[in-house]
Protein backbone atom coordinates (compact mmCIF):
# COMPACT_ATOMS: atom_id res chain seq x y z
CA UNK A 1 0.00 0.00 0.00
CA UNK A 2 1.59 3.36 -0.53
CA UNK A 3 2.52 5.62 2.18
CA UNK A 4 3.18 9.32 1.67
CA UNK A 5 6.09 10.31 3.35
CA UNK A 6 5.66 12.45 6.12
CA UNK A 7 8.43 15.08 6.57
CA UNK A 8 7.60 17.46 9.43
CA UNK A 9 9.73 15.36 12.31
CA UNK A 10 11.08 16.97 15.52
CA UNK A 11 13.92 15.87 17.62
CA UNK A 12 15.37 17.58 20.50
CA UNK A 13 19.05 18.31 20.18
CA UNK A 14 18.54 18.92 16.29
CA UNK A 15 19.45 22.31 15.33
CA UNK A 16 16.41 23.09 12.56
CA UNK A 17 12.78 22.74 12.56
CA UNK A 18 11.24 20.84 9.59
CA UNK A 19 10.40 23.70 6.86
CA UNK A 20 6.48 24.74 6.78
CA UNK A 21 5.27 25.68 3.29
CA UNK A 22 3.48 29.07 2.56
CA UNK A 23 0.23 27.40 1.74
CA UNK A 24 0.28 25.40 5.41
CA UNK A 25 0.91 28.98 6.74
CA UNK A 26 -2.24 29.87 5.46
CA UNK A 27 -4.01 26.72 7.28
CA UNK A 28 -2.23 28.22 10.69
CA UNK A 29 -4.05 31.55 10.17
CA UNK A 30 -7.38 30.67 9.33
CA UNK A 31 -7.20 27.75 12.91
CA UNK A 32 -6.10 31.03 14.94
CA UNK A 33 -8.58 33.55 12.95
CA UNK A 34 -11.59 30.86 12.90
CA UNK A 35 -10.83 30.07 16.94
CA UNK A 36 -10.73 34.08 17.70
CA UNK A 37 -14.57 34.19 15.88
CA UNK A 38 -15.83 31.56 17.53
CA UNK A 39 -14.99 32.15 20.95
CA UNK A 40 -16.40 35.74 20.58
CA UNK A 41 -18.98 34.92 18.60
CA UNK A 42 -20.00 32.46 21.66
CA UNK A 43 -19.62 34.75 24.37
CA UNK A 44 -21.97 37.67 22.79
CA UNK A 45 -24.53 36.96 25.23
CA UNK A 46 -24.77 39.42 28.18
CA UNK A 47 -26.20 37.31 30.44
CA UNK A 48 -23.31 33.83 29.86
CA UNK A 49 -21.30 32.92 32.83
CA UNK A 50 -19.08 30.56 31.25
CA UNK A 51 -18.21 28.97 28.39
CA UNK A 52 -17.24 25.26 28.09
CA UNK A 53 -15.28 23.96 25.25
CA UNK A 54 -12.63 20.97 24.27
CA UNK A 55 -10.23 22.04 21.70
CA UNK A 56 -8.89 18.49 20.32
CA UNK A 57 -5.50 18.64 18.02
CA UNK A 58 -4.94 14.94 16.45
CA UNK A 59 -2.18 15.66 14.89
CA UNK A 60 -0.03 17.97 17.09
CA UNK A 61 3.21 17.89 15.65
CA UNK A 62 6.16 19.45 17.57
CA UNK A 63 5.02 23.19 17.67
CA UNK A 64 7.76 25.18 16.02
CA UNK A 65 8.30 25.38 12.18
CA UNK A 66 10.57 27.49 10.13
CA UNK A 67 9.78 29.65 7.36
CA UNK A 68 12.75 31.20 5.30
CA UNK A 69 14.76 32.49 7.98
CA UNK A 70 12.16 32.82 11.00
CA UNK A 71 10.55 30.31 13.42
CA UNK A 72 7.21 29.88 12.86
CA UNK A 73 4.43 28.57 15.77
CA UNK A 74 2.25 25.24 14.91
CA UNK A 75 -0.85 24.59 15.61
CA UNK A 76 -0.68 24.15 19.14
CA UNK A 77 1.28 26.80 20.37
CA UNK A 78 -1.59 28.87 18.03
CA UNK A 79 -4.40 27.12 19.73
CA UNK A 80 -3.34 28.19 23.44
CA UNK A 81 -1.94 31.45 22.78
CA UNK A 82 -5.33 31.86 20.47
CA UNK A 83 -7.71 31.23 24.00
CA UNK A 84 -5.31 33.53 26.29
CA UNK A 85 -5.88 36.78 23.77
CA UNK A 86 -8.99 36.01 23.60
CA UNK A 87 -9.90 35.66 27.37
CA UNK A 88 -8.53 38.94 27.85
CA UNK A 89 -9.98 40.36 25.20
CA UNK A 90 -13.46 39.67 25.77
CA UNK A 91 -12.97 40.09 29.22
CA UNK A 92 -12.25 43.97 29.00
CA UNK A 93 -14.82 44.25 26.19
CA UNK A 94 -17.25 42.95 29.20
CA UNK A 95 -16.24 44.69 31.66
CA UNK A 96 -16.28 48.53 29.82
CA UNK A 97 -19.81 47.52 29.22
CA UNK A 98 -20.05 46.64 33.10
CA UNK A 99 -21.04 42.80 32.82
CA UNK A 100 -19.64 39.97 34.47
CA UNK A 101 -16.61 38.25 33.55
CA UNK A 102 -17.01 34.93 31.71
CA UNK A 103 -15.33 31.89 33.43
CA UNK A 104 -13.58 30.26 30.38
CA UNK A 105 -13.58 26.69 31.08
CA UNK A 106 -11.24 25.68 27.80
CA UNK A 107 -9.51 22.15 27.72
CA UNK A 108 -6.57 21.71 24.69
CA UNK A 109 -5.87 17.93 23.23
CA UNK A 110 -2.95 17.20 21.82
CA UNK A 111 -2.21 14.00 20.25
CA UNK A 112 1.34 12.65 18.28
CA UNK A 113 2.09 9.69 17.34
CA UNK A 114 5.70 10.01 16.81
CA UNK A 115 8.12 9.60 20.15
CA UNK A 116 10.46 12.16 19.75
CA UNK A 117 7.96 15.07 18.39
CA UNK A 118 6.05 14.24 21.11
CA UNK A 119 8.78 15.06 23.43
CA UNK A 120 9.63 17.60 21.49
CA UNK A 121 6.30 19.11 21.95
CA UNK A 122 6.43 18.80 25.49
CA UNK A 123 9.36 20.77 25.91
CA UNK A 124 7.96 23.17 23.55
CA UNK A 125 5.38 23.83 25.90
CA UNK A 126 7.41 23.90 28.58
CA UNK A 127 9.80 26.63 27.60
CA UNK A 128 7.18 28.89 26.94
CA UNK A 129 5.31 28.23 29.54
CA UNK A 130 2.03 27.31 28.06
CA UNK A 131 2.11 23.56 30.01
CA UNK A 132 0.47 25.78 32.95
CA UNK A 133 -2.78 26.05 30.71
CA UNK A 134 -5.64 23.16 31.28
CA UNK A 135 -4.36 20.76 28.71
CA UNK A 136 -3.86 17.32 28.19
CA UNK A 137 -1.08 15.82 25.81
CA UNK A 138 -1.11 11.92 24.44
CA UNK A 139 1.37 10.44 22.60
CA UNK A 140 -0.29 8.01 20.25
CA UNK A 141 -2.79 7.77 17.29
CA UNK A 142 -5.61 9.86 16.80
CA UNK A 143 -7.60 6.41 15.73
CA UNK A 144 -6.77 4.93 18.79
CA UNK A 145 -8.00 7.59 20.85
CA UNK A 146 -11.12 9.11 19.55
CA UNK A 147 -13.45 6.81 20.97
CA UNK A 148 -12.52 7.78 24.90
CA UNK A 149 -11.70 12.03 24.07
CA UNK A 150 -15.46 11.35 22.92
CA UNK A 151 -16.96 9.92 26.00
CA UNK A 152 -14.50 12.54 28.28
CA UNK A 153 -16.17 15.31 26.61
CA UNK A 154 -19.63 13.32 26.77
CA UNK A 155 -19.17 12.84 31.07
CA UNK A 156 -17.61 16.57 31.06
CA UNK A 157 -20.78 18.14 29.17
CA UNK A 158 -23.65 16.16 31.47
CA UNK A 159 -21.97 16.52 34.37
CA UNK A 160 -21.55 20.26 33.88
CA UNK A 161 -25.00 20.83 32.10
CA UNK A 162 -23.51 21.88 29.39
CA UNK A 163 -23.45 21.34 25.57
CA UNK A 164 -21.27 18.85 23.74
CA UNK A 165 -18.93 21.80 22.06
CA UNK A 166 -15.75 21.20 21.12
CA UNK A 167 -13.40 21.63 17.78
CA UNK A 168 -11.33 18.53 16.27
CA UNK A 169 -8.71 19.87 14.40
CA UNK A 170 -7.59 17.30 12.16
CA UNK A 171 -4.65 18.24 10.16
CA UNK A 172 -2.67 15.25 9.00
CA UNK A 173 -0.38 14.89 6.48
CA UNK A 174 -2.05 12.62 4.19
CA UNK A 175 -5.38 10.86 3.70
CA UNK A 176 -5.90 7.81 5.93
CA UNK A 177 -4.43 8.73 9.46
CA UNK A 178 -8.12 10.66 9.90
CA UNK A 179 -10.57 8.39 8.50
CA UNK A 180 -14.30 10.08 7.48
CA UNK A 181 -15.85 6.84 9.24
CA UNK A 182 -13.81 8.93 12.66
CA UNK A 183 -14.90 11.83 11.74
CA UNK A 184 -18.77 10.52 11.68
CA UNK A 185 -18.65 8.86 14.45
CA UNK A 186 -17.54 12.99 16.53
CA UNK A 187 -20.99 13.97 14.20
CA UNK A 188 -23.04 10.94 15.94
CA UNK A 189 -21.73 11.58 19.10
CA UNK A 190 -21.43 15.22 19.91
CA UNK A 191 -24.05 17.61 19.12
CA UNK A 192 -21.86 20.85 18.78
CA UNK A 193 -19.01 19.53 17.67
CA UNK A 194 -16.91 20.98 14.79
CA UNK A 195 -14.42 19.60 12.41
CA UNK A 196 -11.27 21.15 10.59
CA UNK A 197 -9.97 18.45 8.06
CA UNK A 198 -7.14 17.72 6.33
CA UNK A 199 -7.43 15.89 3.11
CA UNK A 200 -4.81 15.33 0.67
CA UNK A 201 -7.17 14.31 -2.43
CA UNK A 202 -4.83 14.27 -5.25
CA UNK A 203 -2.02 12.18 -3.22
CA UNK A 204 -4.81 9.71 -3.01
CA UNK A 205 -5.77 9.74 -6.60
CA UNK A 206 -1.99 9.66 -7.62
CA UNK A 207 -1.49 6.32 -5.49
CA UNK A 208 -5.28 5.23 -6.36
CA UNK A 209 -4.90 1.22 -7.35
CA UNK A 210 -5.61 -2.17 -6.34
CA UNK A 211 -3.11 -1.65 -3.26
CA UNK A 212 -5.38 1.68 -1.69
CA UNK A 213 -8.65 -0.74 -1.68
CA UNK A 214 -7.95 -1.33 2.33
CA UNK A 215 -7.66 2.44 2.59
CA UNK A 216 -11.07 2.58 0.73
CA UNK A 217 -13.05 0.16 2.52
CA UNK A 218 -11.71 0.99 6.06
CA UNK A 219 -10.92 5.06 6.09
CA UNK A 220 -13.89 5.88 3.57
CA UNK A 221 -16.27 3.02 4.29
CA UNK A 222 -16.63 2.60 0.48
CA UNK A 223 -18.59 -0.55 -0.77
CA UNK A 224 -17.18 -2.42 -3.32
CA UNK A 225 -19.82 -1.04 -5.78
CA UNK A 226 -18.41 2.60 -4.54
CA UNK A 227 -14.58 1.47 -5.51
CA UNK A 228 -16.07 -0.32 -8.82
CA UNK A 229 -17.37 2.69 -9.95
CA UNK A 230 -13.72 4.57 -9.31
CA UNK A 231 -12.08 2.50 -10.68
CA UNK A 232 -13.92 2.53 -14.20
CA UNK A 233 -14.18 6.56 -13.47
CA UNK A 234 -10.22 6.47 -13.22
CA UNK A 235 -9.46 4.08 -16.04
CA UNK A 236 -11.96 6.43 -18.49
CA UNK A 237 -11.09 10.08 -17.59
CA UNK A 238 -7.45 9.09 -16.24
CA UNK A 239 -6.40 12.62 -17.32
CA UNK A 240 -9.00 14.64 -15.75
CA UNK A 241 -8.71 14.45 -12.24
CA UNK A 242 -11.52 17.09 -11.47
CA UNK A 243 -14.00 14.43 -12.28
CA UNK A 244 -12.47 12.06 -10.08
CA UNK A 245 -11.78 14.77 -7.05
CA UNK A 246 -15.83 15.25 -6.97
CA UNK A 247 -16.09 11.87 -6.22
CA UNK A 248 -14.20 11.86 -3.35
CA UNK A 249 -15.72 15.12 -2.35
CA UNK A 250 -19.20 13.97 -2.78
CA UNK A 251 -18.51 10.69 -0.59
CA UNK A 252 -17.00 12.33 2.21
CA UNK A 253 -19.37 15.03 2.68
CA UNK A 254 -22.10 12.58 2.59
CA UNK A 255 -20.42 9.95 4.73
CA UNK A 256 -19.13 12.64 7.48
CA UNK A 257 -22.94 13.53 7.94
CA UNK A 258 -22.18 16.76 9.03
CA UNK A 259 -25.46 19.04 8.53
CA UNK A 260 -22.97 22.17 7.30
CA UNK A 261 -19.51 21.98 5.26
CA UNK A 262 -17.37 24.08 3.93
CA UNK A 263 -13.82 23.12 1.58
CA UNK A 264 -10.92 25.23 0.84
CA UNK A 265 -9.33 24.13 -1.98
CA UNK A 266 -5.23 24.70 -1.66
CA UNK A 267 -3.14 24.15 -4.14
CA UNK A 268 0.33 23.55 -3.29
CA UNK A 269 3.13 25.51 -5.46
CA UNK A 270 5.95 22.96 -4.66
CA UNK A 271 3.99 19.43 -5.23
CA UNK A 272 1.45 20.92 -7.70
CA UNK A 273 -0.45 18.80 -5.50
CA UNK A 274 -3.99 20.10 -4.20
CA UNK A 275 -5.74 19.23 -1.11
CA UNK A 276 -9.04 20.17 0.75
CA UNK A 277 -9.30 22.03 4.18
CA UNK A 278 -12.80 21.12 5.04
CA UNK A 279 -14.54 22.53 7.77
CA UNK A 280 -17.56 20.55 9.19
CA UNK A 281 -20.23 22.08 11.61
CA UNK A 282 -23.78 21.39 13.09
CA UNK A 283 -24.60 25.41 12.58
CA UNK A 284 -24.71 27.73 9.63
CA UNK A 285 -23.41 30.14 11.69
CA UNK A 286 -20.65 28.61 11.99
CA UNK A 287 -20.36 27.92 8.17
CA UNK A 288 -21.18 31.41 7.49
CA UNK A 289 -17.87 32.63 9.48
CA UNK A 290 -15.46 29.86 7.87
CA UNK A 291 -16.80 30.99 3.97
CA UNK A 292 -15.90 34.86 5.04
CA UNK A 293 -12.32 33.45 5.66
CA UNK A 294 -12.62 32.58 2.12
CA UNK A 295 -13.30 35.49 1.16
CA UNK A 296 -10.92 37.27 3.64
CA UNK A 297 -7.97 35.58 2.09
CA UNK A 298 -8.56 36.50 -1.05
CA UNK A 299 -6.71 34.33 -4.45
CA UNK A 300 -5.91 31.80 -1.79
CA UNK A 301 -8.88 29.64 -1.74
CA UNK A 302 -10.33 28.02 -4.77
CA UNK A 303 -12.91 25.33 -5.73
CA UNK A 304 -14.06 23.60 -9.46
CA UNK A 305 -17.56 24.81 -10.23
CA UNK A 306 -19.54 27.74 -10.82
CA UNK A 307 -20.43 30.88 -8.39
CA UNK A 308 -24.28 30.22 -7.82
CA UNK A 309 -25.85 26.53 -6.19
CA UNK A 310 -23.10 24.44 -8.05
CA UNK A 311 -20.05 25.09 -5.60
CA UNK A 312 -18.32 22.06 -6.40
CA UNK A 313 -20.52 20.04 -8.97
CA UNK A 314 -19.11 17.89 -11.60
CA UNK A 315 -19.69 19.61 -15.33
CA UNK A 316 -18.00 17.86 -18.30
CA UNK A 317 -18.43 21.13 -20.07
CA UNK A 318 -17.06 23.53 -18.18
CA UNK A 319 -12.93 24.05 -18.40
CA UNK A 320 -10.56 23.46 -15.60
CA UNK A 321 -10.62 26.83 -14.22
CA UNK A 322 -10.61 27.57 -10.73
CA UNK A 323 -13.10 29.89 -8.96
CA UNK A 324 -11.39 32.57 -6.94
CA UNK A 325 -12.35 34.59 -4.19
CA UNK A 326 -11.94 37.82 -5.13
CA UNK A 327 -13.71 41.01 -5.89
CA UNK A 328 -15.13 39.60 -9.44
CA UNK A 329 -16.22 36.32 -8.10
CA UNK A 330 -17.93 37.74 -5.36
CA UNK A 331 -20.18 39.99 -7.89
CA UNK A 332 -20.33 36.71 -10.32
CA UNK A 333 -22.19 35.16 -6.90
CA UNK A 334 -24.44 37.83 -6.44
CA UNK A 335 -25.50 37.64 -9.93
CA UNK A 336 -26.34 34.04 -10.32
CA UNK A 337 -27.66 33.77 -7.05
CA UNK A 338 -30.32 36.72 -8.22
CA UNK A 339 -31.04 34.33 -10.96
CA UNK A 340 -30.77 30.99 -9.00
CA UNK A 341 -32.69 31.77 -5.83
CA UNK A 342 -35.99 33.26 -7.40
CA UNK A 343 -37.00 29.98 -9.26
CA UNK A 344 -36.56 28.38 -6.11
CA UNK A 345 -39.21 30.43 -4.11
CA UNK A 346 -41.68 30.75 -7.04
CA UNK A 347 -42.29 27.16 -6.44
CA UNK A 348 -43.26 27.21 -2.88
CA UNK A 349 -47.17 28.22 -3.12
CA UNK A 350 -47.22 29.09 0.56
CA UNK A 351 -44.22 31.63 0.79
CA UNK A 352 -40.85 30.17 2.52
CA UNK A 353 -39.00 30.77 5.54
CA UNK A 354 -36.01 32.63 4.77
CA UNK A 355 -33.76 30.56 7.31
CA UNK A 356 -35.17 27.36 5.95
CA UNK A 357 -34.35 28.31 2.40
CA UNK A 358 -30.61 29.61 3.73
CA UNK A 359 -30.06 26.34 5.39
CA UNK A 360 -31.31 24.35 2.40
CA UNK A 361 -28.52 26.22 -0.16
CA UNK A 362 -25.19 27.22 1.68
CA UNK A 363 -23.79 24.08 1.29
CA UNK A 364 -24.11 24.68 -2.66
CA UNK A 365 -23.05 28.17 -3.14
CA UNK A 366 -19.58 29.67 -1.98
CA UNK A 367 -21.88 32.83 -1.71
CA UNK A 368 -22.10 33.80 2.65
CA UNK A 369 -25.58 35.03 4.14
CA UNK A 370 -25.22 38.46 3.57
CA UNK A 371 -24.76 38.00 -0.20
CA UNK A 372 -27.68 35.46 -0.36
CA UNK A 373 -29.70 38.19 1.28
CA UNK A 374 -28.28 41.05 -1.47
CA UNK A 375 -28.61 38.31 -4.50
CA UNK A 376 -32.59 39.50 -3.46
CA UNK A 377 -32.26 42.80 -3.57
CA UNK A 378 -33.77 43.49 -7.10
CA UNK A 379 -36.29 41.09 -6.19
CA UNK A 380 -37.42 42.88 -3.74
CA UNK A 381 -37.55 46.36 -5.32
CA UNK A 382 -39.20 45.29 -8.66
CA UNK A 383 -41.85 43.40 -5.61
CA UNK A 384 -41.47 40.12 -7.48
CA UNK A 385 -41.22 38.65 -4.01
CA UNK A 386 -42.49 39.95 -1.10
CA UNK A 387 -40.52 39.55 2.13
CA UNK A 388 -42.82 40.04 5.64
CA UNK A 389 -41.96 39.70 9.22
CA UNK A 390 -43.81 37.55 11.93
CA UNK A 391 -45.64 40.91 13.04
CA UNK A 392 -46.62 41.38 9.31
CA UNK A 393 -43.82 44.18 8.37
CA UNK A 394 -42.75 44.22 4.86
CA UNK A 395 -38.96 44.35 4.12
CA UNK A 396 -38.17 46.62 1.66
CA UNK A 397 -34.26 46.09 1.88
CA UNK A 398 -32.38 42.79 1.43
CA UNK A 399 -30.06 44.04 4.48
CA UNK A 400 -33.14 43.98 7.38
CA UNK A 401 -33.76 40.42 6.27
CA UNK A 402 -34.16 38.30 9.24
CA UNK A 403 -33.96 34.12 9.67
CA UNK A 404 -37.82 33.95 10.72
CA UNK A 405 -39.44 35.77 7.77
CA UNK A 406 -41.15 34.62 5.32
CA UNK A 407 -40.74 34.62 1.56
CA UNK A 408 -43.71 34.76 -0.50
CA UNK A 409 -43.63 35.16 -4.83
CA UNK A 410 -46.23 37.32 -6.87
CA UNK A 411 -48.80 34.95 -7.97
CA UNK A 412 -48.04 35.81 -11.66
CA UNK A 413 -44.56 34.40 -10.91
CA UNK A 414 -46.05 31.26 -9.17
CA UNK A 415 -47.33 30.54 -12.16
CA UNK A 416 -44.53 30.94 -14.86
CA UNK A 417 -46.21 33.80 -16.41
CA UNK A 418 -43.05 36.03 -16.56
Amino acid sequence: MAKIKNRYTWKIGEEDEPIIDSHSLIKLEIIEEYLEIYLKTLTQHRHMKELKLTIIDGFSGGGIYRFENRKVEGSPLIVLKTINKSKIEINFGREQKKLKPINFNIKSIFIEKNRDTFDFLIKTLKDRNLDSNPIKTIHGKFQNNIDNIIKLIKKDSKRKNSPERAIFILDQYGYSDASIVEVNKIFRNLNNAEVILTFSVDALIDYLSERTIPILNKTMAFTKQDIEYLFDTKKDNDKNRKLLQYIFYKAIVTKVGAKFYTPFFIKSDKTHRAYWLFHFSSHSKARDEMIKLHWNKENTFKHYGRAGLNMLGYDSNCNNSLFAFDSLAKQESINSLEKEIPKIIYSYEDGVVFENLKNDILNFTPATIDMIKESLENEIHYNDIIISSKDDNIRKKSSTIKNDDIIKAKKYRQKGLF
